[in-house]
């Protein structure tokens, strides 16, 4: 048998016919694992919400730019510690926290729902808080150390930094 011989086998209608289920069959498996990738991702939501933050954003030339209320309430926050209303300023903070991540698409309809997301900033501490929190809004005589209020506190405004709701003078 020559190359010839093997050339012509590979390119004869005979072999063309035999191969043409195989073709079907795997052209099937495949256009069947698309529509499922694409059901799935589409089901589960962060592709859509991903498409949807990135288009508006392309279309509108701006930065995100949270609404003043976010950083009004961040000082309010801050007024609250210095007055050592440490209850009110930790059940406010959970629901600082809980606007604006439902600003940027997490699901959930609890802090603590969504922070289990992978993708949290600040995942520990935000679990931490509306830890804290749930407790507080059960036993109300509930109060955490002051210690770990204060790291919690300083990581949290690292935070509102990062996210653009405070400056670093305030």
């Amino acid at each position: 048998m020559t190359i010839n011989d093997i050339t012509l086998f590979f390119e004869s209608t005979d072999f063309s016919q035999f191969l043409l289920p195989f073709k079907i069959v795997a052209l099937t498996i495949s256009v069947l694992f698309i529509y499922a990738i694409v059901y799935y991702s589409v089901k589960d939501g962060t592709i859509t919400n991903d498409i949807k933050r990135r288009t508006l954003d392309f279309l509108s030339f701006q930065k995100f730019a949270p609404p003043k209320s976010f950083s009004n309430r961040a000082k309010e926050i801050s007024a609250l510690l210095n007055d050592k209303n440490y209850k009110r300023a930790i059940l406010q903070t959970e629901v600082l926290f809980y606007e604006l991540l439902k600003r940027f698409n997490y699901k959930g309809n609890t802090l603590l729902e969504m922070v289990e997301n992978e993708e949290t900033p600040n995942r520990d501490n935000l679990k931490r808080l509306a830890e804290i929190a749930e407790e507080m809004k059960k036993k109300p005589g509930y109060m955490p150390e002051i210690d770990e209020l204060d790291k919690l506190y300083s990581t949290f405004e690292d935070s509102l930094i990062k996210f653009g709701v405070i400056t670093e003078e305030n």
